[in-house]
């Protein structure tokens, strides 16, 4: 049974989590650095386990305290709403954070959301960042959602998934005023615009080059952000794997050309990514909608 929890260490706790930091935490919380250590030591020890793990720089949450984290955090915006409800307000609105792969938050994610139910009662906050750092980010209860590709380590406990979509990376370039492809992928060179390596479709390329004789194939371009390899595709740098969601109307209107090359489209699968903990109202409401719409 808890005991005494005072809701002012909760707000200590979420805090020192953001700033990982006791003096820039305290402050933030306008309590002196003492006060402020006095009331997350009374926290752990009213939970009965460390939450942070003071040995390590920055201050990092122990594993039993990103699950708590996950739970205090929707916790509070919960009480929040209900309160505010209970006053007769609606300004105030439980947030829905996602970490999303930049070419899905760009292409997917605004007809993704335009039909989610009660807008009203919820606000979203998309990011896009790096995988790796979404994933910490997820575990950590700093996010709700992912909205990724395919991740081996988020198909597992303690994680939950549901598939949005399929998709396939096509290998284009530019078209000429005929309508034909402005390079020739047989020709000695062949200027390639590229993910980085880091990247989910930067892996996919990767892996196909790998398989067949890519010596012709010459690198002058590199990003992360499939968007902008579309804008270099389109002014004729060289040739891109881009996703099917974001060439269509370049395809229809023969901007562009798709490369005829033996197995070089790549199929990919979408997914929504979330930690098997308790949300706020709103996000278990979208996470459910999301399951009903793509059964």
């Amino acid at each position: 049974m808890l005991n005494n929890i005072e809701t002012k260490w909760l707000y200590d706790f979420i805090a020192l989590e953001e700033y990982r930091s006791f003096t820039t935490a305290a402050e933030k919380r306008n309590i002196s650095q003492s006060s402020f250590s006095r009331r997350i030591r009374a926290l752990e020890s009213a939970v009965g386990f460390d939450i942070f793990n003071r040995n390590s720089t920055p201050l990092q949450l122990t594993e039993q305290g990103k699950v708590f984290h996950a739970h205090i955090r929707n916790t509070l915006d919960d009480l929040e709403y209900q309160i505010n409800k209970l006053h007769g307000g609606s300004n105030y609105k439980n947030k829905i954070t996602i970490a999303a792969a930049h070419s899905l938050s760009v292409f997917i994610m605004p007809e993704l959301l335009k039909t989610v139910p009660e807008p009203q009662e919820k606000i979203f906050y998309v990011e896009s960042i790096d995988v790796d750092e979404a994933v910490l980010n997820l575990k950590d209860g700093r996010s709700d959602f992912i909205f990724s590709f395919y991740n081996e380590e988020l198909m597992s406990e303690p994680f939950l998934h549901t598939k949005i979509l399929a998709s396939r990376l096509y290998p284009v370039c530019a078209a000429s005023p005929a309508g034909k492809p402005i390079f020739d992928v047989n020709a000695a060179t062949v200027p390639l615009l590229n993910y980085a390596d880091t990247s989910y479709m930067g892996r996919q390329v990767n892996r196909y080059l790998s398989t067949i004789d890519s010596e012709r194939f010459t690198v002058n371009f590199v990003s992360s952000m499939s968007d902008l390899l579309k804008r270099m595709t389109q002014k004729g740098y060289g040739i891109a794997w881009l996703p099917d969601y974001s060439i269509k109307e370049e395809l229809k209107n023969g901007e562009l050309v798709i490369l005829q090359m033996e197995n070089a489209v790549m199929h990919m699968e979408v997914y929504l990514y979330r930690l098997d903990a308790r949300l706020n109202v709103a996000s278990e409401k979208f996470w459910r909608y999301m399951k009903a719409l793509h059964q």
